[in-house]
Formats: C-alpha cells, structure tokens, sequence
C-alpha cells in the first residue's frame, strides 16, 4: 500500500523538477539533467506503459481501423495522470510510418482512427503506441501487427502466395466459432449475455453486462461488434496478456549522470519543438523571441526564447477548433527567418519482427465482395456520420478583466484610428522611439516617457507586430474593439497594456490592404473522443432504401461500467456471417477484463 503523506511528497517534488526541466529546456526533444537535484525528481516520476484495444488486425482499403487507448502508471498500477498527450503510429517494414497521430489522454484514456486509403499497399504493419516520457526506456510501447489488404493496386507480392492448400481455411474453422466464454466470465464476474444467438439482417441485438461483482470496483472497457474474417491473420493481443507481460513498475531507470539527455513528460498539455533558420549569416539565430499565436473562438498567445542554436519550446495547455498556430521571431527582421515544427517523438528502427500475412487466389471472391460492400458504405458515409465530441473552452489568455466596445453600438467610421479618435476611451495613437505608429493605452500605472513600450495588439486572436497596418485598416470589417489598462507580461517580454480586435468575420489576415505575412502552420490533429455512428432502424421508413453493407456493426472505444446492469443496443446489417463480440479493459484496480462472445446473421 501507498502512504498518502509520502505520496504528496512525491508529487510535490516531482511538480518541482517539471518546473526546472521546462524552464531550463534547450528546445529539444532531449533535455539534459544538470544537477543532481534534477536526478533525482527524474527518478521520483514513475514510468508509464501503453495498451491499445484495435477493431482488427486485418483492414482492408476502404476500411476504418479504429483503436482505444490505456495508459498505466508502473508504479501503482493504475490508469496514468501523468502523461495529458499519447502517440500512435502505423509503421511499414521499411520502418516508415504510415501514420502519426497525436492523442489527447484524459486520465489515461485517449481513443483514435484511421481511414486506410487506396494509397496504402497490401503488406504487414505495426501498429505501435507509447508516451513521450516512455521513450527514456527502451520498453512499455505497445506494438501489434496489422495487415492491410488492398485490392485496387496491383502488386499484390507482399501477401500472395501460390499454394493455395496452405492457406485455405477449414470449414470448422469458419463455422465452429460460436463457443462459449463461460470461463472467463465466471473467473471475472463479468455477464454477458445476448437476447438471442441468431439475428435476421437489420435486426435489433440487445447486449446485457452483469457488472454485480465489482460494482463498487469501477470499470473501463471498450467494445468492438465485428463481422469474423475468414482469413488466417495475427491475433492481437488481449489483457489479459498485456498484464501478464507488463515491465515491473519497481524496476530501477537506467544509470544516469548530470549531463544525461532525457524526453520528458507532457504533464501539462503537448509540448511543441521547433527551430528559427535564415539564410542571411549577419542575422542571429540564437536568444530570438518568438511569439506563437493560437486564433480561434478563444485564442492563446506564447513568447518564448531561442537556444544557441535556434531552437524553441512552447507548452500547448488546449486546443481550439482550428489545429493551426501562426510563429514568427519578433522584430523587424521577422520575414528573413524560417520556422519548422517538430510535432512527433519517433521510434527509430523500431523492430523487423513482422507477422507474414499471406493469402492465396481462392480468396479472389470474398475479396472482391467485401471491396463492393465498403465502396457502398462509403459512398453513403454523409448520412452515418460520426460526430465529434465538443472541447471544453478555455479562457482567453488575457483573461476577462477588458473594456469592450461593440462598434454597432456606436457612429461607424471608415478607418480603425478614426474610430480609436472618435470613440474608444482610453487607447489613442503615437510613435514609438523608431518612428512607427503604434497603439497606446491609458494605463493604472504611471507613464515613462518614450520609455513607454507599445501594448500587445491582437487581432483575430493573432499577436500583430506591425501596428500601423491595423491603424488605417477599414474598421467597418471590425466587430470590436477592447484593452486591458495594466501592464502585460508574456514569457519576458512586457507590453503595456493589450488592444484587442475582432472583425466580423475574422478576415484581417485576407481583407488587410497592407499585406502581414502571417501564414499558418498547420498542426498534426489531435484525436480527441468520437461519437461513433450507431446505426438504428427504430423506423421502418428510415433508412429503408439506404444499403447497410456494415462489417463493423458497433465500435465503443470508452465505456464506463458502474452500474449493477449496462445494456447496449445495436442493430445488424445485411451481410451474413459469424460476428464476434470483443470486450477488453481493466477494473480499477487494474484486473484484465477480456472476452469473447459470438452469434450469427442469417
């Protein structure tokens, strides 16, 4: 058992080194550890360790591979607070990915999926989760195999084969897969029952958990209703199994020294790496302020420092809706430098142990069969849409201590500065020690002189260093006008006092007659919770004449069992076959819970 008291000791600690790490990183994906203190709030952070529970290890072209994600503490066991990003990747066997996503985890669970393209060629694949903070050990990444199949390219080399009495599967293989799952159920409490073991096609199902064992003990499962392949491919790994090979949280982190170069842990959102270049010798590249803007609904703003060799680090807390930051190098020499991003943490020569999927020419018609069938699901995708799950909205990064002024509430003039004469109170236009036109606010502080710095001016959610391009800017595009009177401190620079624009349509960047070289950058997606479409046919006219050729009949990557009973409804499709139930996840305290359980469509 955890002492409580020493518990929050650690924590502490461990929040007090985070603090120096982030504040002393040189703007790399390693960080060296100077002192011995910083050693040993290293070692206090407990490694992590990653499962993934996958729809298939076979996908076609044209399919979804969907995944839900379980990221554990090694040291207690329990579902990770450590780590707010997750990383999975779909790796070739030339060591390529084929995907990199980002996943947002929220209290060690993140979910996530993937269209496979006409693009993609038939071969075996690894499908490889893991943490930035887990890349300091060289264990704890999930790793599995996917084969794709794809039968719109036409070498097929990688997975054919000439011998077809190899591959053939036997008839009671295809057939004798209705078995029961008693076993495990009863070893962990977990019910499931289906209200019949046949189904006509597009019928109701109704799936029973009997949760009555553990209903004090939480639960988190995910649940996969899948049509069974007849194919011979890999078998993913369960739970059960994961437990059961999981590294020993008490094992000691490698020997390290003061100097020692390690990834550290996105505790407090994704942490963005990047690099300043220039072509121009005469142009510093090191000690270079670079502000990062985030537009959106409610917008964020970073300032942060270049190292000796042009590199930066910003702390992305949220996100809004727009995945796109807008970075320059601050000062008037910003459009002579280049900025590059690097999003991901990459594995290198992860492994070349691949499962060898292989068919043969007899499966030609099941094959071409399935490609009709997700060619006619995806022409209908518009009418099953998923949805995605509305963030949580953060504040703006100035807060809500402003001055508003609604500018359709007053006289409109032609030109921002008129309307900063006219109407606004408190901001007017002067000239800085250089000469340029700048805004000025009407501080709660006593004025320098020319010593006085310009305020931070953000238009559209975007910080603008070129003021007098906004000063005659057409304010009948403009929305609204508001300030902050106190002074503002962003990374070490200070501004005194934020004037804040909004236009109508947040079109300053386009409709700016004076042209603001500000083009985004786009970010990788963060995968954040889907609504996955259930289909239903409550209604005999809904859908009547819509054709449901789905393999794939529920996909539920985050359910929460805490009731005594947890039903699930879901209807079947018009295609034939045996299906399988998957259920996999963990109590909370962290038993496996893994089944199996089938039924037929007729």
């Amino acid at each position: 058992m955890f002492n409580i008291k020493n518990i929050l000791v650690k924590i502490k600690s461990l929040l007090y080194i985070i603090f120096i790490l982030v504040s002393s990183l040189h703007a790399q994906r390693k960080t060296a550890l100077k002192t011995d203190k910083e050693i040993e709030g290293y070692k206090l952070i407990p490694q992590e360790k990653v499962f993934i529970h996958y729809n298939s290890s076979l996908i076609f072209a044209g399919e979804y591979l969907y995944y839900s994600l379980y990221c554990f503490n090694t040291q207690n066991n329990q579902l990770s607070t450590i780590s707010t990003v997750a990383y999975v990747s779909l790796i070739n066997e030339n060591n390529e990915s084929v995907f990199q996503h980002k996943i947002k985890l929220v209290k060690g669970r993140g979910q996530g999926d993937f269209f496979v393209p006409v693009a993609i060629p038939s071969g075996n694949y690894k499908l490889v989760g893991y943490t930035q903070w887990m890349l300091n050990e060289n264990s704890g990444y999930f790793n599995e195999d996917i084969s794709i199949l794809n039968p719109y390219q036409g070498n097929q080399s990688k997975v054919l084969v000439e011998n077809d009495s190899l591959l053939v599967p036997s008839k009671q293989s295809l057939v004798n897969t209705n078995f029961s799952s008693t076993k495990k159920i009863n070893e962990l409490k977990l019910g499931v029952t289906l209200d019949r073991t046949t189904y006509t096609r597009r019928a109701p199902v109704k799936l029973t958990l009997e949760c009555n064992a553990f209903q004090n003990n939480k639960a988190n499962v995910s649940i996969s209703i899948r049509r069974k392949d007849t194919f011979i491919k890999s078998i993913p790994q369960n739970t059960i199994g994961f437990s059961k090979a999981s590294i020993d949280g008490s094992l000691e982190k490698k020997n390290i020294s003061p100097g020692t170069l390690v990834f550290l842990p996105e505790m407090r959102g994704e942490l963005m790496y990047g690099r300043i270049l220039t072509s121009d010798s005469s142009l510093p590249i090191a000690l270079q302020n670079v502000g990062v803007s985030i537009a959106g609904e409610v917008s964020d703003l970073k300032i942060v420092t270049t190292d000796e060799k042009g590199r930066f680090v910003f702390n992305l807390h949220d996100r809004n809706n727009k995945n796109e930051v807008r970075i320059q190098v601050l000062g008037e020499n910003k459009g002579k430098y280049v900025i590059k991003l690097d999003e991901f943490p990459e594995i290198k020569n992860f492994t070349n142990d691949f499962y060898q999927f292989k068919i043969t020419t007899s499966y030609k018609n099941q094959i071409e069969k399935r490609s009709v069938h997700n060619q006619i699901e995806n022409s209908f995708y518009g009418v099953k849409p998923d949805t995605i799950q509305e963030a949580f909205n953060m504040n703006s990064f100035y807060g809500e201590n402003i001055i508003t002024y609604n500018l359709d509430d007053y006289t409109r003039f032609n030109t921002v500065k008129e309307t900063i004469i006219e109407v606004v109170e408190g901001v007017w236009i002067k000239k800085d020690a250089n000469g340029n036109r700048v805004f000025g606010v009407r501080g709660n502080y006593p004025e320098i002189g020319a010593k006085q710095m310009p305020p931070l001016l953000i238009v559209d959610g975007i910080f603008i260093q070129e003021q007098d391009k906004v000063i005659e800017y057409d304010a009948r595009n403009v929305k609204s006008i508001s300030f902050i009177r106190d002074k503002y401190y962003v990374g070490a620079k200070v501004f005194d006092g934020v004037v804040i624009i909004k236009n109508i349509d947040e079109t300053f960047l386009k409709t700016s007659k004076e042209k603001v070289n500000l083009a985004p950058i786009q970010l990788a997606d963060l995968k954040t919770e889907k609504k996955y479409f259930n289909q239903r046919y409550d209604s005999q006219e809904e859908y009547s004449r819509i054709p449901d050729y789905r393999n794939q009949l529920l996909w539920r990557p985050n359910v929460v069992l805490n009731n005594p009973k947890y039903d699930i409804n879901f209807f079947t499709s018009d295609v034939a076959g045996q299906y399988e139930i998957s259920i996999e996840g963990f109590t909370n305290d962290n038993q496996p819970i893994s089944i199996k359980e089938y039924f037929a469509v007729e």
